[in-house]
């Protein structure tokens, strides 16, 4: 069968990168650890030393620095400043990039970019460091004497609070992204982190609260203006007079449920505003002053909730993720907790194959909250072409200590294997971006619900974004899979395209067996998931093994990572799709882990296909498959 004839076309466009590996990124990583805790203990450093990550997310600056630094607060979450006063601190952290950077790893800090701690009225907190703490050698004159003036307000022009932590039996007050005074003060902020050594830094509560300052209002106002015509105003939004409209709310996140025209325009205009802002003070104002400034966002994705969640679901395309150096995405508790007994992995395939098709070559990491399963971790982010490890990089334990240095050195190692491998699935699931940014979340459900009988099925397939695919790429693939009919619909697909529904009444994989025999798929070994990346001339098939001894119903995540307690998967066989004509030359396993197969692995090769034994494996091998 000719590759290039999809046998099962359910989308009328495709687009993904080319299988022809691209030139890598100036700056590319796949080994990364972030700590909140702990990084001013002696252990830290030589953790450092000893692992070799490329990059170490750490440090607080930004808002939060100049919110507790100086008080007996910063102690205590979310920073565990280790040192009181902003000058001690600061000094601490020039002190620590230094050392982090004689190890041989590149800093990022965390940025805190509106979340205010302190009181306004008792002048504590932020607002104490404001009005007598500002050092304008260090950060340049106020951008205004009175600091009420950039903080976001709600329609009664009253401060917006809110009360997630009390840190220092304060609320939280937050700064408003779209008053260039507030961007002023961040761009201070930034030009002093920067002078303390960090290499990049990483925005932290990146949010708009509802905002109605007059920023907001007019920001809104004039986008409607040039976005909208005065017909489609009344007709979507009922506004009939837009210059002379009282706009009650402008909100940002909501329940899809809920959704409107109205309540659509103003959560599209609120992240383009918010990347905006984002350009201006971390681009263009933090390139200024250090060109190679690798800059990031702290996002949030958990389980694909859209609308009421992800910084970044109705932006177009072209600007999702624009001039970012990698991306951080928090999946939260939403992929770490395992129930294997019904084919829940506790895993991230699915959001880290989206950001890998949404974003192309650069980096990127999941943060999830997983306190146990390290190895397992790491190893489905580098092995879907992302970095591992994200959040909780706990050093102290032992046994996570060993598996981040065992699972760092394995990448270290063979990091020829990583960069510039480039997704090379036959199959293509198409995440439904064009439904959400209509206001639609059935689509996702449906995604979710196939990508996960694939993976589990043992199908291999990448991912990308259905409002990014050209339909010139189509026939790059065998099958495509589309889960959002309205798109097809209204953009002339095929007329029969292959239903799929959420809940499945049944295995709607099942029903796809003889459309999917010439896609690369694992049999055998049902905790285990297959993806393949491509360099020239060779194929590059990543295993991963979610099997374990599950720890008690109630502490399914685990205490910590001498719980993670992997099972060895046995006799996982792998049939790997080739294109006509395509020989295999050999095949070789690799692991980080002890006691599993590798070296030469037996093959055997039929016409467009090659099958393959790993008869043991822990939780991660990777089979480089070289062609002729």
């Amino acid at each position: 069968m000719n590759p290039k004839t999809p046998l099962l076309l359910l989308a009328c466009a495709l687009a993904f990168l080319p299988l022809a590996v691209r030139a890598a990124e100036p700056f590319w990583f796949n080994t990364l650890i972030a700590n909140w805790t702990d990084y001013g203990t002696p252990e830290y450093l030589n953790f450092v030393g000893e692992a070799k990550p490329q990059v170490a997310q750490v440090g607080f600056y930004g808002v939060t620095f100049y919110s507790v630094a100086h008080t007996k607060f910063g102690k205590g979450y979310p920073a565990h400043f280790p040192v009181e006063g902003t000058k001690e601190c600061g000094e601490f952290f020039r002190k620590l990039n230094a050392d982090i950077h004689a190890r041989g790893s590149k800093v990022v800090g965390h940025f805190n970019t509106t979340f205010i701690l302190g009181d306004p009225d008792k002048r504590a907190g932020f607002f104490d460091w404001y009005h007598n703490g500002w050092d304008t050698k260090a950060l340049g004159p106020k951008p205004t004497a009175n600091p009420i003036e950039m903080l976001a307000v709600n329609a009664e022009g009253k401060l917006i609070t809110t009360e997630s932590y009390k840190i220092g039996g304060w609320p939280e007050y937050h700064g408003c992204l779209n008053n260039p005074l507030w961007r002023a003060c961040l761009k201070a902020m930034m030009t002093d982190a920067i002078a303390r050594g960090v290499d990049g830094l990483i925005a932290n509560y990146y949010y708009r609260r509802d905002c109605m300052c007059s920023h907001c209002v007019g920001g809104f106002r004039a986008w409607l203006g040039t976005n909208y015509t005065a017909a489609q105003m009344k007709a979507q939004f009922a506004i009939t007079d837009l210059k002379a409209h009282t706009f009650k709310e402008i909100p940002s996140w909501h329940d899809p449920k809920m959704t409107s025209p109205y309540k659509l325009a103003a959560l599209k205009w609120t992240q383009l505003s918010l990347k905006d802002a984002f350009d201006d003070v971390f681009i263009t104002h933090g390139r200024k002053l250090k060109p190679d400034l690798i800059v990031a966002q702290w996002n949030h994705l958990g389980g694909f909730n859209q609308i009421n969640g992800d910084e970044r679901c109705l932006l177009p395309g072209d600007v999702w993720g624009r001039d970012e150096s990698y991306l951080w995405y928090s999946t939260g508790n939403a992929a770490s907790q395992t129930d294997l007994a019904n084919g829940d992995f506790g895993d991230g395939t699915l959001q880290l194959r989206y950001i890998r098709g949404a974003f192309g070559p650069k980096p990127f990491v999941l943060g999830k909250y997983e306190q146990t399963r390290t190895r397992a971790t790491i190893a489905e982010g580098i092995a879907n072409g992302g970095a591992g490890l994200g959040f909780y990089a706990n050093f102290k334990n032992p046994a996570g200590r060993e598996a981040m240095t065992t699972y760092f050195g394995f990448a270290a190692k063979h990091r020829d294997l990583y960069v510039g491998a480039q997704p090379a699935a036959e199959l293509l699931l198409l995440y439904p971006r064009s439904a959400v940014q209509r206001g639609g979340v059935e689509p996702v459900a449906r995604f979710k619900a196939i990508g996960k009988q694939l993976a589990r099925e043992g199908y291999v397939f990448d991912i990308v974004p259905d409002d990014i695919v050209p339909e010139a790429q189509m026939s790059s693939r065998r099958v495509v899979v589309d889960c959002d009919p309205g798109r097809r619909a209204s953009a002339g697909a095929p007329k029969q395209p292959l239903a799929v529904t959420v809940p499945p009444a049944d295995d709607q994989v099942a029903k796809w067996r003889k459309e999917l025999g010439a896609v690369t798929r694992r049999e055998g070994a049902p905790t285990v998931v297959a993806s393949v990346l491509s360099q020239p001339k060779r194929r590059l098939v990543h295993l991963v093994n979610y099997n374990r001894e599950e720890p008690p119903k109630a502490r399914t995540m685990g205490a910590g990572p001498h719980e993670e307690k992997p099972i060895a998967a046995e006799g996982t066989t792998v049939r790997l799709a080739l294109a006509p004509g395509e020989r295999v030359k050999s095949i070789r396993l690799l692991s980080p882990d002890a006691e599993v197969s590798t070296g030469p692995a037996g093959l055997v090769q039929r016409s467009e296909e090659v099958a393959f034994t790993v008869p043991r494996m822990l939780v991660y091998t990777v089979a480089v498959v070289e062609l002729e």
